[in-house]
């Protein structure tokens, strides 16, 4: 089969979507203090028509990072939105 030269990757495999859609990535802070919890983590919460997924980040040493779960999320969540001082769903 033949594909277009700009889906092949170096190691010659072919990119092929699976899904497209909308994203929100959002961190974690301390309520109390309003600092981070742990520099490098946090969430991906991934929308498509049929689906939402939630995957958890976290930073590993030498600039790695683990994703710990990959759930699918049945349910709405709530983030807040700090610059414009809100929360949003997704």
């Amino acid at each position: 089969m033949e594909y277009p030269l700009e889906t092949l990757t170096d190691n010659k495999e072919v990119r092929i979507l699976v899904e497209e859609g909308k994203y929100i990535k959002y961190t974690y802070i301390d309520p109390k203090t309003g600092k981070l919890i742990k520099e490098g983590k946090y969430s991906l919460l991934l929308k498509s028509e049929t689906s939402k997924r939630h995957i958890f980040v976290i930073p590993l040493k030498d600039e790695k990072s683990m994703i710990v779960k990959d759930d699918i999320e049945p349910r709405q969540i709530k983030i807040y939105d700090k610059n414009n001082k809100k929360e949003i769903s997704f």
